[in-house]
């Protein structure tokens, strides 16, 4: 266990970033610490020997989306699709629109919503993320991004959940449910082994699968295997592989 050395990601302003600014948030969905969301992604494609190549990507638990989103925008360079479940169909909804976010059409009809908003009511937020869709729209343009993203609803508890799936993640990366504001569809203490039993099938020889949770929550899967595991503050994030492939 280590605590976290930022390598990959430098500490700077992520305000374009923020809930709620240009990506959209509804109360009750959790947020994911941007800097570290883009260590643990780039620490993954080192891992598998991806880390100068693009990556699919998976969250199986992405609420409304905005882990994804955001490593969208800060790493779209670095991704070739993303995939994104959810057992609520209202997160479900949530995440295809932050998603939509990574074309240049959909961040244009999210610039032109604010513009609006601020034309009627003429807050100094609205200004300030009307700017912040300028920059992510710059963001997309310079790194000449285009990210195929599929959302579907899915209780990755269940163990058929992702049978007629035909893609392959190199990365699953997901902040699962803990705490007040999310919980899981089963309350069974092994939901965790259950989500990795659940994924394995979209998972190829090298994936990775890194998984933050509260210090609380613990891995017994044996079908693999933590090849590292870091805290940061309350959080743990663990790395794993399958084993026996």
């Amino acid at each position: 266990m280590k605590i976290l050395n930022y390598k990959y990601i430098e500490n700077k302003n992520f305000e374009d970033f923020a809930s709620g600014r240009v990506i959209y948030h509804k109360s009750g969905y959790t947020n994911f610490p941007v800097r570290l969301a883009g260590e643990i992604f780039m620490t993954c494609l080192d891992v598998i020997g991806k880390k100068d190549d693009k990556a699919v990507l998976y969250d199986p638990c992405c609420g409304g989306g905005y882990l994804l989103t955001a490593l969208g925008f800060m790493l779209g360079n670095k991704i070739s699709s993303i995939y994104a479940s959810d057992v609520s169909t209202d997160a479900v909804e949530l995440a295809k629109e932050n998603l939509n976010l990574l074309t240049e059409q959909g961040l244009n009809n999210r610039k032109s919503q604010l513009i609006e908003m601020y034309n009627e009511f003429g807050k100094e937020s609205h200004r300030e993320a009307i700017i912040s869709a300028d920059n992510l729209l710059k963001q997309i343009y310079s790194q000449n991004q285009l990210i195929n993203c599929s959302v579907f609803s899915a209780d990755i508890t269940k163990q058929n959940s992702l049978s007629q799936k035909d893609f392959k993640a190199d990365i699953i990366f997901t902040d699962i449910p803990y705490g007040n504001l999310v919980s899981w569809s089963d309350n069974s203490p092994l939901a965790i082994d259950k989500l990795l039993d659940t994924v394995a099938c979209v998972l190829n020889e090298t994936s990775v699968v890194a998984i933050s949770s509260d210090k609380a929550q613990k891995i017994t899967n044996t079908g693999y295997k933590v090849i590292r595991k870091i805290i940061v503050g309350k959080r743990k994030i663990e790395l794993l592989q399958k084993v026996n492939l």
